[in-house]
């Protein structure tokens, strides 16, 4: 059995991804003697990792994007520390946010090389528990409301559109039509307080979407999770308000409120749109209204490049 195990995910980048792992699967195999396995479906990952896991692979490398790297730690929190192997990334999908966090370098042949010889460090995730029983980790940010609302309109966005394009017709969409502050009740770490929100994004890496730095000065390694939230404001500040995250310079914005914290309880005045890593976690159907996230600290070893 190899000591290094690639979970490849071809369906990564709306299908790109496929290509680019078949120039780099030779390479892996036969160069660096690694195990290569691929998903066929979704949620497949969490398979894959547990059954490399159990045949004692010292480390996984994680081949597409944020939902792939969520999934491989999702399968590998369902065992005990000491039989998790470390997680490389080798960041192929749409958003490779996470791998951004890790400062893993976006070009493929150097993220390679990374994944495979680069140092491990004790790294941070998050779990979200929900009042229908359910619960999940994640590794980079939860977003609920504004972004979540995005996230799920993006996937219905048709047409030749790709990138910022699609992401700036969803969120035109969610601003005419989902623009609905939460009125939330939320205790931190035994705090209490309440807050009228259009979005709230919880995180553990620093960056979603590709392109907005929600917690610029975040870190995964420092046991606790940023949050950031958007109080109600018009339909047209919305619209000026998303280069500021763009920029990463959304924290001086009077509406906006940021913070932090190892344990968060959430209530709402009705059903949460959530997204986790960029996956819908409760969508259009959502009965969720109450929620409670808490960090994870250094639950996983990852490569990192910085």
């Amino acid at each position: 059995m190899a000591a290094v195990c690639f979970i490849c995910n071809p369906k990564a980048n709306y299908g790109r991804a496929a290509s680019l792992a078949a120039q780099l699967r030779p390479l892996v195999t036969n160069h660096y003697g690694a195990e290569w396995r691929e998903t066929a479906y979704y949620q497949h990952a969490i398979k894959l990792a547990q059954e490399a896991a159990a045949e004692g692979v010292e480390r996984i490398i994680a081949m597409g994007g944020d939902g792939t790297v969520h999934e491989v730690v999702n399968g590998l929190m369902a065992l005990p520390p000491e039989e998790r192997p470390a997680v490389g990334i080798v960041p192929v999908g749409s958003g490779n946010d996470f791998a951004a966090s890790l400062g893993i370098s976006p070009r493929p042949l150097e993220a390679l090389q990374q994944a495979l010889e680069g140092r491990t460090c004790p790294t941070d995730i998050a779990r979200i528990y929900d009042d229908r029983g359910h619960s999940e980790y994640w590794t980079n940010t939860l977003g609920i409301g504004f972004d979540a609302v995005v996230n799920i309109r993006t996937r219905q966005v048709r047409g030749a559109l790709r990138g910022l394009g699609v992401y700036l017709v969803a969120a035109l969409q969610t601003i005419l039509l989902n623009h609905q502050p939460y009125h939330l009740r939320l205790e931190t770490d035994g705090q209490v307080w309440e807050e009228e929100l259009l979005m709230l994004t919880l995180c553990n890496g620093r960056r979603q979407g590709g392109m907005f730095w929600m917690a610029p000065q975040g870190s995964p390694t420092d046991g606790q999770i940023d949050y950031v939230g958007v109080r109600t404001i018009s339909r047209p500040k919305m619209l000026y308000t998303l280069p500021f995250f763009i920029r990463g310079k959304h924290d001086h914005l009077p509406y906006t409120c940021h913070g932090a914290f190892r344990h968060l309880i959430l209530e709402a005045d009705r059903p949460l749109y959530i997204h986790t890593d960029g996956e819908i976690y409760a969508g259009f159907d959502s009965t969720i209204r109450r929620l409670s996230v808490e960090s994870i600290p250094g639950a996983i070893r990852f490569v990192h490049a910085h």
